[in-house]
C-alpha cells in the first residue's frame, strides 16, 4: 500500500483552494460529467450532493483482539451483507480495526443516498454491527465528525468480490479498501478545514458549482479507477483530523494514474503537502503510515452508480 492515492485526491484539493482563492473548494470532489468538455451541466457522477457517508468508532480492549476477529468472521462475514450494512439505507459498508499497536478501535464506514439516508448519530450508534465483550465504553471525550467529500465511480462493482458475493473479509477481497487517518497541524490548516467545511455545506445545498476544476477531478476519478472515496473532518479535544476512505480497483493503478497525469491540481499539491499535515511522512514516504486492517466489506446489490439512482 502506498501514499499516492492520498495525495491524488486529498492534498491536491487543499492546494487548489489556496491557489484560486476559494479555500472552501480545497477538497471538493467531482461534480460534473466524466466528459471533460461538459461544463455547468448537471453531474453524472455521485458526489456529497447526492449521497452521504459516516464513520462510527468504538474503542477496543487490546486483550480481546483475537476473540474479536473471530467474532467478526463468524457473525459478519457469513454471506448476508445486511449485518454489516446495518441500516436499510446503507449501500456500502466496511469494518476496520485501527491502532492495534497503541489504542485499538473498530471503525465502521457506511454510505447511502441522501434521499433515503436520513440517519442521525444515535441511529448510527445503535446500528453498530458488532456486539462483543472487547468493545469498551466510549467515555466522555467530545468528538464531532463531518463529511467533506464523497465521490462514486459510475462503473463501480455491485458486489464485494469479483464474483457474486455481497460480503467478504478483508483477505478475500480482490480490490483495495483503505481507511487512513491524517492529523492536521494546528492553526492555519485547521482554519482552512473549517472554511472548506462551510463551503461543502453550501455545495450540498446546491448553492455552489464548479466547472473546469470539477472536470479535472472527474478525469482523475476515471483514470484512477477509484470506486468510492469519502473524506471526513473530525474535531476533538486532541485537534483536527482528516479520515479518508478509499475503495479502488487497485491502489498501484491509482498510484500510476496520479503520477502520469498532467492534472495541475495534482501536480501543485506535492509542493505544499508538508504544510498542512502533522505527520506528512505518513503519506509522503512508503510504505503508507497506517496500521488499519480491513476486517469486512459489504455491498448492496443495488448500490447507486449514477445520480438517478439516488
Amino acid at each position: 500500500m502506498n501514499s499516492r492515492p492520498i495525495r491524488s485526491w486529498l492534498i491536491r484539493g487543499i492546494v487548489l483552494g489556496t491557489l484560486v482563492g476559494v479555500v472552501g473548494y480545497a477538497l471538493q470532489r467531482t461534480r460534473s460529467s466524466l466528459d471533460p468538455s461538459a461544463s455547468g451541466s448537471e453531474t453524472d457522477v455521485i458526489t456529497e450532493r447526492h449521497a452521504t457517508a459516516a464513520l462510527v468508532r468504538r474503542r477496543v480492549d487490546p486483550a480481546g483482539l483475537e476473540s474479536l476477529r473471530e467474532h467478526v468472521a463468524e457473525t459478519v462475514v457469513d454471506g448476508d451483507p445486511n449485518r454489516l450494512l446495518g441500516l436499510e439505507a446503507v449501500t456500502t459498508a466496511s469494518l476496520f480495526l485501527t491502532g492495534e499497536r497503541e489504542e485499538p478501535e473498530l471503525v465502521w464506514y457506511v454510505e447511502g443516498p441522501r434521499s433515503a439516508a436520513a440517519w442521525d448519530d444515535r441511529q448510527l450508534e445503535n446500528a453498530f454491527p458488532i456486539d462483543h465483550e472487547a468493545i469498551l465504553e466510549d467515555g466522555d471525550q467530545w468528538i464531532d465528525r463531518e463529511l467533506l467529500v464523497h465521490a462514486v465511480h459510475p462503473e463501480r462493482p455491485r458486489t464485494a468480490t469479483g464474483g457474486e458475493r455481497l460480503v467478504a473479509s478483508g483477505d478475500e477481497l480482490e480490490r483495495d479498501v483503505e481507511l487512513v487517518r491524517l492529523p492536521l497541524e494546528s492553526g492555519y490548516p485547521e482554519r482552512l478545514a473549517e472554511a472548506f467545511a462551510g463551503v461543502t455545506r453550501r455545495v450540498v445545498d446546491g448553492e455552489l458549482e464548479l466547472d473546469r476544476i470539477e472536470n479535472w477531478s472527474a478525469e482523475m476519478l476515471e483514470a484512477e479507477a477509484m470506486f468510492t472515496e469519502s473524506i471526513f473532518l473530525e474535531r476533538s479535544a486532541d485537534g483536527y483530523t482528516l479520515w479518508q476512505y478509499m475503495e479502488a480497483e487497485d491502489m498501484d493503478g491509482v498510484y500510476e494514474a496520479y503520477y502520469d497525469t498532467w492534472n495541475p491540481v495534482a501536480r501543485v499539491a506535492e509542493v505544499v503537502v508538508g504544510r498542512v499535515l502533522e505527520e506528512p511522512d505518513r503519506i509522503l514516504s512508503l510504505p503508507l503510515g497506517t496500521d488499519t486492517e480491513l476486517l469486512a466489506h459489504a455491498v448492496d446489490p443495488d448500490r447507486p452508480l449514477q445520480v438517478e439512482d439516488c
